[in-house]
């Protein structure tokens, strides 16, 4: 058996980090200049949110509390994702090489 790469997960991370910002920065943005396109945004956000809203509704990782707290939740909810996909990559490679 395989030794599982932790780079890739670390890249999965940053990837995911990149790209829940980006969603976010442009959801600010929207809201600031009284967009409608803020409920496109919003939806991404709430699809983002899904590992921590599954532990507990009240908390998306974009709570309104401290600095400190978001980064954590943050952080905790990019992990979850992060192995997820990472779990999904690893079946999808298993998958194609019993398949050979």
């Amino acid at each position: 058996m395989e030794k599982y790469k932790l780079k890739y997960l670390i890249y999965i991370f940053f990837v995911l980090m990149v790209i829940q910002f980006i969603i976010g920065l442009v959801d600010v943005l929207l809201s600031k200049g009284n967009s409608d396109l803020t409920s496109i945004t919003s939806v991404l956000i709430s699809i983002c949110s899904i590992p921590l809203s599954l532990i507990n509704s009240k908390l998306p990782f974009f709570v309104s509390e401290s600095f400190v707290m978001i980064l954590i939740y943050w952080s905790i909810n990019l992990i979850i994702q992060s192995a997820f996909v990472y779990g999904v990559l690893l079946v999808i490679q298993k998958m194609k090489q019993s398949n050979k």
